[in-house]
């Protein structure tokens, strides 16, 4: 699945909550897309190509633009989930929050 780096013992359960298990905060999102593509005609190559490049892209502008958050979120106008951003971000914090501090008792 990837590198398997060294990581300080002390941070060891914040690393497999952010990273090990990150995949699974994102993939039913990327699935979901991907399924919305094929129902609006788009086909499995455009979708390959189109959602790699598409999170290749957005995790290369998050870490290399030299832009704050908010000048990052505001390259793109419109934004279709900017409703739920506040419940998706609450159900983020609250899951994450518990699951650390139970891995860490």
């Amino acid at each position: 699945m990837g590198d398997s780096p060294e990581v300080a013992e002390e941070k060891l359960e914040s690393y497999a909550i952010l990273t090990a298990m990150g995949p699974t905060y994102l993939w039913f999102q990327l699935y979901e897309l991907q399924s919305l593509g094929r129902q609006f005609g788009l086909t499995d190559r455009d979708l390959h190509e189109g959602i790699s490049k598409m999170v290749t892209g957005a995790v290369k502008t998050m870490f290399e633009s030299g832009l704050s958050p908010e000048e990052v979120t505001d390259l793109i106008p419109v934004k279709p989930l900017g409703e739920e951003e506040a419940n998706i971000k609450n159900a983020y914090r609250s899951k994450l929050a518990a699951l650390y501090q139970k891995l860490k008792s």
